[in-house]
This record gives C-alpha cells, sequence and structure tokens, in this order.
C-alpha cells in the first residue's frame, strides 16, 4: 500500500469515528466531496493545504519520513515534535471558544478557518502558547469583531 492510500484510509477512519459524512467534512474544509473521496482514496492531485485543512480539523497529524541526512532527520523530528504542539494548542484554542460562545467545535474550527484565525494562531504559536484561556478567547473575540 502506498503512502497517499494510508493517508487516506487514516482520513476516512477518522471521519467515520467522528460520524461525518463526506458532504459535511467536505463543505467544512472548504473542499469539494470528489476532492475528499480522492483523498480518502489515495487518488489524484491535491493540494499539501487541503490534506493539512483535513488533518487539521481531524485532529491528526503526520510525519515526513525521508530524510538526506541525519542531520534533517533531527532537524525534522524537532519540526514535528513542534508541529504536535502546535496542532494540540490550536485544538484546544477551538475547544474552549467552541465552549465560550456555546458552538460546536466543529462549527467554531469552520468561523475560526474561514477567518484565518487558525493560521494566525499557528504563526504565533511562540508568543501564544502560554496565554490564559481568557486571553486567547479575547484575541479570538476581538479579531472576530475586526472581521
Amino acid at each position: 500500500m502506498g503512502k497517499k492510500q494510508e493517508i487516506g484510509e487514516k482520513i476516512k477512519r477518522r471521519r467515520l469515528q467522528l460520524n461525518l459524512r463526506m458532504d459535511d467534512l467536505a463543505k467544512e474544509v472548504g473542499i469539494t466531496r470528489s476532492t475528499l473521496w480522492s483523498v480518502e482514496n489515495g487518488k489524484g492531485n491535491y493540494s499539501i493545504n487541503t490534506l493539512i485543512k483535513l488533518l487539521s480539523f481531524l485532529g491528526l497529524s503526520f510525519e515526513v519520513e525521508t530524510f538526506e541526512t541525519d542531520s534533517d532527520r533531527r532537524r525534522a523530528s524537532r519540526s514535528s515534535s513542534l508541529d504536535n504542539e502546535i496542532n494540540r494548542f490550536i485544538i484546544m484554542c477551538v475547544e474552549q471558544y467552541a465552549s465560550y460562545i456555546n458552538k460546536s467545535s466543529r462549527e467554531t474550527f469552520g468561523l475560526l478557518e474561514k477567518e484565518g484565525i487558525i493560521k494566525e494562531l499557528t504563526d504565533d504559536y511562540e508568543d501564544m502558547h502560554g496565554m490564559s484561556t481568557y486571553s486567547i478567547n479575547e484575541y479570538i473575540n476581538k479579531r472576530l469583531s475586526k472581521g
């Protein structure tokens, strides 16, 4: 089995665990149902952004396994560890804000993704991950009111 099929199967398995229909997941991440079908079946060409959106929404991550040197492997391992921390931070922010506004995590993620706030939280992780939940919620409120 190739890597695309392996990734696709994991995405499909997670979607089913969350009781999401293909149409609903595709809509939430801003892709077509046929693109999602291609991803889940390891077919076609899709962008890395599509894959990242799907993985992020589903709370999944992946690692690159091929490296030129041991130095590259160590650097990528540190980067992968940081990516996992960022993913956990984003999930925590979405869940806390969803609770704060009394909406589902899925709905909240869609809103924050649409407004570019997920990207901001990711880009500013180093500065924001130590902030209190209250401060993060206030930051998101201010960003949404400017939107």
